[in-house]
């Protein structure tokens, strides 16, 4: 399994969904040995909390307490999701119960985890569990949501109102970060828009952050 060095801006729907689809054909999914208790570590470590841990005293700490609450929650949950809309409400729970952790930590403090990092946060902990062959529950493995940054999110660029089936035009900055998905509405939005890129491929969602190097 290769990854394109460089997948920069696909032109067109047609483009990204052969680029994925060939990706896909030697896709094999990464394993872990990983417990619950690991996951939750690692992630406490991931390249997107440093920047908020320089920032902020306590926050790396705050995190890694939230996970190590939260990992086995979203393992035990996992188990009895059976359909897409059920994962979802999963991980806004999740995301939610994240975002309301951090303002009661830094209630006093102009401290703020946007919406877009809350929500790919938790992404990247499923991701993590999804690898994990002693946590990972392979009926959610089509559900699974793609953590969103500009490595997901810039390659759509010129082709994403391609993919959504709305009356209006979605624009991504040519420079773009996950501080970008301020909303709800725009997580959602961008999820389909990777769901649709998917389907045309023939591959699961999640495979596309494999694809854009998000392992």
């Amino acid at each position: 399994m290769k990854k394109p060095a460089d997948i920069g801006i696909f032109p067109d729907a047609e483009a990204a969904a052969s680029a994925l689809a060939d990706f896909g054909k030697s896709f094999i999914l990464p394993c872990s040995d990983l417990t619950a208790g690991e996951i939750a570590r690692v992630a406490g470590e991931g390249a997107w909390m440093r920047p908020l841990a320089r920032k902020y005293a306590g926050a790396m700490e705050l995190y890694r307490r939230w996970a190590e609450e939260s990992v086995p929650r979203m393992i035990k949950s996992a188990r009895y999701v059976i359909n897409q809309g059920q994962y979802d409400l999963l991980v806004h729970r999740m995301g939610t119960d994240l975002l309301r952790t951090w303002r009661d930590r830094f209630a006093d403090m102009r401290v703020r985890l946007s919406f877009g990092a809350a929500f790919r946060a938790v992404d990247l902990l499923s991701m993590a569990i999804n690898e994990a062959e002693a946590c990972r529950s392979s009926s959610i493995d089509s559900f699974l949501h793609v953590p969103l940054e500009g490595s997901t999110l810039k390659p759509l660029k010129l082709c994403i109102d391609q993919l959504l089936d709305k009356d209006f035009s979605v624009e991504i900055p040519a420079s773009i970060s996950v501080g970008y998905v301020a909303t709800e509405e725009q997580y959602v939005l961008f999820q389909e828009a990777i769901s649709a890129l998917a389907a045309r491929a023939g591959v699961s969602p999640i495979v596309y952050a494999y694809f854009c190097g998000e392992a």
